[in-house]
This record gives structure tokens, C-alpha cells and sequence, in this order.
């Protein structure tokens, strides 16, 4: 059974008077994991500054036990990212530090994975297009403490200019190792931003968010410390040319992202959804990402139980560039992920000039919503709607909002944007506007 708020905090404090900073880590990694795991804190809970003065004091009682002296200069000709895992093709937060990687070409980059799981991790090819620059460092398999202890001299002899966080919402290490006088500027990339994270409430740090939402909600509701806004972007690979949309009558729809954008808990089910777009639509749907090989094959067998070809759905495993292949493909529309939207994804969808059709949830706006797409986008919350748009669209609609996707994606998402909001002094770029759709938090609550 889970304790209330009070009992926690007094848990936690009698731990750190105590100087008992390994059980601190302990606990509020449980706490943090325990809210992951529970569906209804799902855009319910974000952040909670008082975690992250628990964590920053753990960082501060390891350092002065362990001697680790914080450094007096820093070498501003150098950046370190600190990351709890990272990905090589995919995942949205590990293609957003190279982004930012690239933003900076005149700094030297360490690249820090705390590797929390001990799992085996594509280190290399992540650096391989980021050049000689980039260097890849694993912490050592070691337990939380000694982690977070080899974390901080690490750094303490790095002195980094600069040091971005890139941690997993659990990821104590990172955020107790990023002490206030570890680097001169801090940053935390708030990418976990449907779920409770460390790190959101850090005083001494750039809060960054990547959406115009969350940076919103950040901003305007959970009153962050020291708001700024890096947008999402992705290397412009050129939209794509001489498509023909609905050739041969004939409607392609593809979606795209990791399963969890489509299996988490939500009012409509995806391969629900699937089963009623092939019943009563011809052509295909195409599936971009890992998906449980059990799902699949019994989605099949749901199909031809109906009566229809399985071939009709499509698995790809995650590809290495999203942009490249969504171009290069027959697809006329993405039916973007449902019940959780996937940020990165809808960016390159875009910039290749893909039209997408958007679920705006009546549960909460960071489930998902049409606030980070073009305004021209056809969206729906109902299956029913989503069978009537669909078969509503046309060839010239499509082709309109192909190029209205194009637009989105140059005016607000191209790698420049990116560029100017982390050179600038105000460390921030401008924001698209945010809409402000309904919310249903008794439905949220009860799902």
C-alpha cells in the first residue's frame, strides 16, 4: 500500500537528516515508478518539486561523504548530455539529442548513459552520423549510489559549460548528479511530459519543453522554474514529389510509433479501429514500429475471421529514418497514434508532406490532440468520425494537405528554429499558439 503525500515526505526527510541519501534514491525511484505504472496518473500527474529537492539533496549528501569537490571554472567549450538509455533510429528523445548535438557544432559533446537497466544499448551507431566530436561514455554496471557517486566526479572533472538532461522520468542518478555548480548553464529536456518525471521543478535549470502544449501547461499551470521553449525538429530530407494520393481509387493509411502509443489504456482501441477502416475500406493499412508479435497475429486471425485478407495490414519493424521511408512510400494518409500521440514522429510526417488525421481525445489534450499539426488537418474523437473522414477524403484534398503539412513543419519545426532558440541568450525560440479543447477529467480519472 502506498503512502499519502505527508508520510512520504516525512519518510524522505528523516532519510536525509539521517544522511541516508542511498535509501533516499531508493524511494523516490519507486515512487516515481509506481506513479508510471498507475494508468490514472497518466496526464494527471507531471511533476513534483518537492521530489526534485529530495533528489538534488541525495546529489549533495553523496558529494560531500564521497569528497567530490564541485568545480570552481567550467570549460564552456564543452556539452554534456546526460541520457538514461538511447536508441539508434528511433525513440523521439534520443533523435532530439542529436538534434541538439547539431545545434551546437561549435561545442564539444559527451554523450553520459546511465543505463539504469543494464541493458545492451546501440551506443555506437547512435554516434555514427553525429561525427568526431560526439564522444559515447556508459556509466559502469554499478547499484544507484555507486552510479550516481562515479556520475559526479565524472562531471566534477568534466566542469561542462553546458549539461542537458535527457534522463527517463525515474532516472534519480541524472538528476541528483545535477548539482548547481556542476556546470555553469543546466537544462532539463522535459520529454516525459504525459507522465509524472524527475527533474520538472529543478530551480537551477532551464526548463525545456519541445511542444507548444506542454510548454503551455508547463509555463501557464505547474509554474516550472525558468521556462523555455526548444522546439522539435528533424533534418529537412525534402518533401516528397509526384505522389499520386488515392491512385487507382484505392485509400493507404499507415500509423506509426513504439506500442505503447497504441496499447496504453484509452477509450477506443487501435486494432479495434484497424478492423472497421479494412471492413469498410479497400486498400491497405500500414503498421511503422514494434508492435508484440502476439497482438499481430491475433489481429490476423480477427481478420480473416471477418472475412478479410491479413495482408491488408502491414507490420514494419522500426526503420532507421522515419522521414525517408514515409517519402519514398505509397502512403496517401497517417492516422497518427492513438491514445498517446508520438511528438517526433508527427514532425517528420510533416516535413515529408505526408497528410495526417488526428485524434483529438476527449480524455486530455496530452493524450493526444491536434494542437501539434497543421490547422488545416481533419481530426476526429469518435470511430464514426473517423470512418466518415475518411471516406470523405479526395485526391485534391489531399493534395492541399500535403503542402499545408509542408508549411507546419518549416515555419515551426525546421532544424533553424531549433538553432536559434539554444545560440540566442534567452536560451528559447517562439511558440506556436495552443488551442484549448476540452478536457474530460472525470473520464480521465475513472478510464
Amino acid at each position: 500500500m502506498r503512502p499519502d503525500y505527508l508520510t512520504l515526505v516525512q519518510q524522505l526527510e528523516a532519510l536525509q537528516s539521517a544522511g541516508a541519501w542511498p535509501n533516499m534514491l531508493l524511494e523516490i525511484s519507486n515512487v516515481v515508478i509506481g506513479m508510471l505504472n498507475d494508468a490514472r496518473a497518466k496526464g494527471l500527474v507531471f511533476g513534483s518539486a518537492e521530489m526534485d529537492r529530495f533528489c538534488v539533496s541525495a546529489g549533495a549528501l553523496c558529494a560531500a561523504q564521497r569528497g567530490v569537490v564541485m568545480p570552481e571554472q567550467h570549460d564552456d567549450s564543452l556539452a554534456v548530455h546526460l541520457a538514461t538509455e538511447l536508441y539508434d533510429g528511433q525513440g523521439g528523445h534520443s533523435l532530439a539529442l542529436k538534434d541538439v548535438i547539431r545545434a551546437r557544432p561549435d561545442l564539444r559533446h559527451v554523450v553520459i548513459v546511465t543505463n539504469l537497466h543494464q541493458r545492451p544499448l546501440p551506443l555506437d551507431r547512435f554516434a555514427q552520423d553525429l561525427g568526431a566530436r560526439v564522444q559515447m561514455v556508459e556509466v559502469p554496471a554499478l547499484n544507484l549510489p555507486d552510479k550516481l557517486n562515479w556520475l559526479l566526479v565524472q562531471l566534477a572533472a568534466l566542469k561542462p559549460g553546458l549539461l542537458t538532461l535527457f534522463a527517463h522520468h525515474y532516472d534519480v542518478v541524472s538528476i541528483a548528479a545535477a548539482q548547481p555548480a556542476i556546470a555553469r548553464e543546466t537544462a532539463f529536456f522535459h520529454h516525459s511530459d504525459h507522465d509524472m518525471a524527475l527533474g520538472v521543478f529543478l530551480p537551477h535549470a532551464l526548463h525545456v519543453d519541445c511542444t507548444n502544449l506542454s510548454h503551455h501547461k508547463c509555463q501557464h499551470y505547474l509554474g516550472v522554474f525558468n521556462p523555455v521553449y526548444w522546439p522539435l525538429v528533424s533534418p529537412d530530407l525534402g518533401m516528397r514529389q509526384g505522389h499520386r494520393f488515392m491512385d487507382g481509387g484505392v485509400l493507404r493509411t499507415c500509423s506509426h510509433g513504439s506500442s505503447g502509443k497504441f496499447l496504453s489504456p484509452g477509450r477506443y482501441g487501435y486494432f479495434d479501429l484497424m478492423l472497421r477502416r479494412l471492413s469498410e475500406l479497400p486498400g491497405e493499412h500500414l503498421h511503422i514500429g514494434m508492435l508484440p508479435e502476439t497482438e499481430i497475429e491475433a489481429f490476423r486471425a480477427r481478420l480473416s475471421a471477418a472475412g478479410l485478407d491479413p495482408a491488408r495490414f502491414r507490420h514494419q519493424p522500426p526503420v532507421s529514418g522515419l522521414w525517408a521511408y514515409l517519402r519514398d512510400s505509397a502512403v496517401d494518409v497517417c492516422i497518427s497514434s492513438f491514445p498517446i500521440q508520438g511528438a517526433k514522429g508527427l514532425v517528420e510526417t510533416q516535413g515529408a508532406g505526408v497528410p495526417v488525421v488526428m485524434n483529438e481525445s476527449g480524455l486530455s489534450k496530452h493524450h493526444s490532440t491536434r494542437e501539434l499539426i497543421y490547422d488545416e488537418a481533419p481530426w476526429w474523437q469518435t470511430p464514426d468520425q473517423l470512418l466518415a473522414l475518411l471516406k470523405g477524403l479526395t485526391p485534391e484534398m489531399l493534395d492541399a494537405q500535403a503542402l499545408a503539412a509542408r508549411r507546419f513543419y518549416e515555419r515551426w519545426h525546421h532544424p533553424r528554429e531549433l538553432a536559434y532558440a539554444v545560440n540566442n541568450p534567452r536560451r528559447t525560440a517562439p511558440c506556436p499558439p495552443v488551442r484549448h479543447p476540452p478536457c474530460d477529467t472525470l473520464a480521465l480519472y475513472l478510464r
